[in-house]
């Protein structure tokens, strides 16, 4: 069965942001959370892990790159992933008051639109989020677990065909002689594991965050075109069942419906200023990341090692998916403002009326987008990053 807060009938109230929340909590980095000394203590504990195991696996994979290119991809591979990790919680933490505010007017927002309709529209959005996200944190728990997994068989295989075993942890990492030795060898592979589960709910709460947001926005979006629908109604039929609406009450409303927009347009605008090096980055490093996973996955075919990398693909895969999905979620819901508009029946009302619905579907020409230097983050420009990641893949299969 699957859990609760994935199903349909989970509280609207305790969706927002769930499993960021629960991804960021677990290692001191929710913006929400109270800054008190034991969670900047276990966040600090928490960085540092994360920091140190980006520069292990970095210099293990260029060390290696000379004596067996295998095994330097190996570690090369996940270390991309783990730097990303690092830059999106040092930026979440950077921007924490931002962030804070940032989920503070969405929550306000979104909890003014209370109509059946929108209620109904609100469950299936949040809980699509929800889902998705979801989804990231099942992939990468998967993957990091996976890779924990790997050097415990091996060495199982090693034991039982009386061969010596191999001191070695989950990720490819560089560590003085005495830590891969007993006594102390448990210990750091218990932290180079955690160091995995660090680097997934560290994504998890980053690429839901922006997931999230989008999401949010494009229900307030959705619901400002809603409003625009029933304002614009046939002035026939709201002559017989609303008692005559006078102009100056539709206008009023109007009125009410630009300034969420621009609200709506503050609000993209704040989260592109505390998003754009995240996504930046993310954007400029995946079809690295897709490739060598994919390269990696080659190189491994038939062995345990094909298996992780398979899963580890489905989770970037999925990562990058989330930034393009969001960010045409929100373009699109821009759009579709102006076309609502422009399908009503304004030509049914008076001149000044008509004069303020033609200057919204003006406006709203102007789309709404998530901004990012170069590019912004849509589901073509997965299909460009894919494009690019195939050239990667036979590039690197090539000289390999």
């Amino acid at each position: 069965m699957a859990p609760k807060f994935l199903k349909n009938t989970y509280p609207l109230d305790k969706h927002y942001f769930l499993v960021s929340r629960f991804a960021l909590r677990l290692i001191g980095f929710y913006p929400e959370s109270k800054w008190n000394v034991w969670v900047k203590s276990w966040a600090f504990f928490n960085i540092f892990i994360l920091g140190y195991g980006c520069y292990a696996e970095l210099y293990f994979g260029i060390h290696y790159l000379s004596i067996d290119i295998v095994t330097a991809l190996d570690a090369l591979c996940p270390v991309a992933s783990s730097i990303m990790s690092f830059i999106k919680i040092f930026f979440i933490w950077w921007y924490r008051d931002h962030y804070k505010q940032l989920i503070e007017d969405i929550r306000r927002l979104t909890e003014e639109q209370n109509s059946s309709r929108k209620e109904k529209m609100k469950r299936r959005y949040f809980t699509i989020a929800t889902r998705l996200t979801a989804l990231v944190l099942f992939f990468g728990f998967c993957t990091s677990t996976s890779y924990t997994i790997r050097p415990i068989l091996t060495n199982t295989i090693l034991y039982l065909n009386g061969k010596p075993i191999v001191y070695e942890t989950p990720f490819k990492m560089m560590f003085p002689e005495p830590l891969l030795s007993m006594p102390i060898y448990p210990l750091t592979y218990l932290l180079v594991h955690w160091h995995g589960y660090i680097t997934v709910v560290s994504f998890v709460g980053g690429d839901g965050f922006f997931l999230g947001f989008c999401f949010y926005i494009s229900t307030l979006l959705k619901a400002l075109q809603q409003d625009l629908v029933e304002i614009l109604e046939d002035i026939e039929g709201i002559s017989r069942n609303q008692n005559n609406i006078s102009e100056s009450e539709i206008c009023c409303a109007l009125s009410s419906i630009i300034e969420r927009h621009n609200e709506i347009a503050s609000l993209v605008e704040r989260l592109s200023s505390i998003m754009v090096e995240i996504t930046l980055c993310h954007f400029i490093t995946s079809s690295l990341i897709i490739g060598t996973s994919v390269v990696d996955f080659l190189l491994f075919a038939g062995g345990i090692g094909s298996i992780v990398y398979v899963v580890y693909t489905c989770a970037v895969l999925t990562e990058i998916f989330l930034y393009c999905l969001g960010g045409t979620a929100v373009m699109e819901s821009s759009q579709e403002l102006a076309e609502k508009a422009y399908t009503s029946n304004w030509y049914n009302h008076s001149i000044k009326i008509q004069k303020i619905v033609l200057l919204i579907i003006v406006r709203s020409q102007r789309t709404i987008t998530v901004k990012v230097p170069f590019f912004a983050p849509s589901l073509p420009a997965l299909t460009a990053i894919l494009r690019f990641t195939g050239s990667v893949v036979a590039l690197a299969t090539s000289v390999i």
